[in-house]
């Protein structure tokens, strides 16, 4: 049986990934420090709380066959905010990590950004757009992907980057719904009240990528890395659905969808504010993801699309 150990396993996309694991025959070795807002917890896989990079973390996956490595300390402003302590944990915890992967012959993969790509030269961003972040989250997920590239070369590992874009969705864990809070969660509790607020200028656009189909590659680079003859360099994977939206056409497609399950209500209005993050926040209107390569990498199409999916979404908060 297969050991996968998975950093980060009670979060958002742990919480999906580690039944999916499980029912594909992987033993999973699960730890989290639960410092997350989101913790989803399974009786039949417990996970070990604790550092991942601390003494307990490390023996605990000393012997996995591969790690999948999603902790971090997440988002633009915490980063922004506590630059030091956070790079404690996304660079110095990640370095710490992948010197016991290396001496063990351990593969890995790291959850990385599409924010590590900034405002790229070329349009549409490909597996091997340059990272060129312009903010703190962005240069420790560069940092990340650089740490794995030195590993695969320095260790003659396979070893892979799993750029994420925007993750939306949802999943039931213990009874309990699980969503992660993100624009399309925030316009499905926004539309309730009749008002959607836009950040300024809302013509960015952002890749959105259902939580079922970032499951189906992080399965798909556990095969990768594990397959006979597997090639000891750092592959780059675009964990994207290649649906770029505005966020103005993301609001848009949240009140259709409201007005087509409930006909009789009134319509909700669209509001652009100003932005908080104006500054940080890149605006980038063409923006885009290319696929291909992943696609013929891991043999994996995307799955879910976001019309389908809103539905649900608009449903399960009309419950609330």
């Amino acid at each position: 049986m297969v050991r996968v150990g998975v950093t980060g396993a009670t979060g958002f996309i742990g919480g999906a990934l580690v039944p999916a694991l499980a029912r594909r025959g992987y033993e999973p070795r699960l730890i989290d420090d639960h410092s997350g807002p989101i913790r989803v917890e399974y009786p039949e896989w417990p996970s070990l709380v604790a550092d991942f990079a601390g003494d307990a973390g490390l023996r605990a996956l000393s012997d996995c066959d591969v790690v999948l490595h999603l902790a971090a300390v997440s988002g633009v402003m915490p980063c922004a905010r506590d630059p030091v302590g956070t790079s404690r944990v996304n660079v110095d915890g990640t370095r710490r990590l992948y010197e016991m992967c290396g001496e063990r012959r351990i593969p890995v993969a790291f959850a990385s950004s599409f924010a590590v790509v900034g405002a790229p030269e070329h349009l549409p961003v490909r597996e091997d757009t340059p990272a060129r972040p312009t903010h703190e989250y962005a240069r420790q997920k560069a940092s990340g992907e650089t740490l794995t590239s030195e590993l695969a070369r320095t260790a003659h590992l396979a070893t892979a980057n799993l750029r994420q874009s925007n993750v939306y969705g949802q999943y039931e864990a213990g009874g309990k719904r699980v969503a992660k809070g993100n624009v399309l969660e925030l316009f499905s509790q926004q539309v309730e009240t009749g008002r959607l607020t836009v950040n300024a200028p809302g013509t960015q656009r952002r890749d959105f990528v259902h939580i079922g189909d970032v499951v189906a590659h992080w399965e798909a680079a556990v095969r990768f890395l594990t397959r006979p003859g597997a090639p000891t360099t750092a592959a780059t994977f675009n964990v994207a659905s290649g649906e770029a939206c505005s966020v103005l056409e993301i609001a848009d497609k949240v009140v259709r969808a409201f007005v087509g399950l409930y006909p009789d209500r009134p319509l909700p209005r669209i509001d652009v504010v100003p932005n908080p993050r104006e500054g940080v926040e890149l605006v980038e209107p063409s923006f885009r993801v290319d696929r291909t390569e992943t696609e013929r990498a891991l043999g994996l199409p995307c799955r879910h699309r976001l019309d389908a999916e809103l539905p649900a979404l608009l449903r399960a908060h009309s419950k609330q």
